[in-house]
């Protein structure tokens, strides 16, 4: 009786050995990350495809639009929510600036507001915009506010702190820019706030996570991607604003530009850019990076996404040298990598 339990037993740790040789890939460079991104049951971008378009949350609600489309006229206006429980995307109310690329958004007291860019009028501050607008979900209407006070510019950054939003970097045709301006939604009004200490880029990635702003990677006005990052104090400098540099805790951690940040669960997710498909997970406080489960749909810039509860939404965007895309994926940084529901 014990050998016929001890062969029995031998037999299941054998089997149970060939199940995990063969369900994980040693050379399988993901195959140790944490993370799964899937596109099973998530219905692709309701719009037309683009990129260099801007994406906001509100009420659990994600938005998308402008941007760059692959038809004739090819700067867009056109905005659309996406209901995370319904699985969704509908079509709102249209943006009330012109059709633009590379345009910033941010959302403060339940509205969100969208600016700067580029609309390709070149008759018109060689097509370079500085104008904002707020869109109200409660009534599916935009209305036009002060314009940004840091002049026209495309490829800023923006970030909220404190229920005061935060734009400045970017790029205007000649120009780089470092400059940084607080607006203030109950006045309209805008104010220019401490310089970023990092120099003048354009393409950079901003979040805010655990009751701070970080601002960093994008180009240099060298040409030159960066990987610094950098946290805002809005307190610092007698109110003005104080900017310092944080350190990596990884020297690999790659260089990067047009990349999206989301934070989940008081984490952020820097993901892609310019020619890159890594994805990397920040925990506040620890300044530690760790490498994620890697984006499944390529390599991708440009793109668009936001958070709604404990899931990340990523999609748009382009591959270098692309046209836009219409592609939509989920990302929960909590499960298993599983390669059989990208479809």
């Amino acid at each position: 009786m014990f050998n016929t339990l001890k062969k029995a037993s031998l037999a299941l740790l054998v089997a149970s050995t060939s199940l995990v040789q063969f369900g994980c890939d040693k050379d399988d460079p993901e195959a140790d990350k944490s993370g799964n991104w899937y596109r099973a049951g998530i219905p692709n971008f309701g719009g037309f495809a683009r990129t260099r378009a801007v994406s906001f949350v509100i009420n659990n609600k994600g938005y998308i639009g402008t941007g760059l489309v692959n038809e004739t006229n090819p700067r867009v206006k056109d905005f659309w929510s996406y209901d995370a429980g319904t699985k969704i995307w509908t079509q709102v109310a249209a943006f009330a600036g012109t059709g633009r690329t590379d345009a910033v958004a941010f959302v403060v007291g339940g509205k969100a507001y969208v600016g700067t860019g580029y609309d390709n009028v070149t008759t018109i501050d060689n097509g370079y915009k500085k104008d904002f607008y707020q869109y109200d979900p409660a009534t599916n209407k935009w209305k036009a506010v002060a314009d940004f006070l840091g002049g026209t510019r495309q490829y800023a950054t923006s970030f909220v702190v404190n229920d005061r939003a935060y734009v400045g970097l970017g790029y205007n045709g000649s120009n780089y820019y470092q400059d940084f301006y607080e607006y203030n939604p109950t006045t309209d009004k805008w104010s220019e706030i401490a310089t970023f200490t990092g120099g003048k880029r354009r393409g950079a990635i901003s979040f805010t996570v655990g009751g701070k702003a970080y601002v960093g990677f994008g180009t240099s006005n060298a040409g030159t991607e960066t990987k610094d990052l950098y946290v805002f104090d809005p307190a610092g400098n007698s109110g003005s604003g104080a900017w310092s540099r944080t350190e990596h805790n990884d020297d690999n951690f790659p260089t990067r530009s047009h990349g999206l940040a989301l934070v989940i669960n008081e984490k952020a997710y820097i993901i892609g850019g310019n020619g890159k498909q890594d994805v990397w997970e920040y925990t506040p406080g620890s300044n530690l990076w760790t490498e994620v489960a890697s984006f499944e749909g390529g390599q991708r810039g440009f793109a668009a996404g936001f958070s709604i509860g404990n899931i990340g939404y990523f999609g748009t965007g382009s591959a270098t040298g692309s046209n836009g895309l219409d592609d939509f994926w989920a990302f929960d940084p909590t499960a298993a990598v599983n390669d059989d529901d990208n479809q």
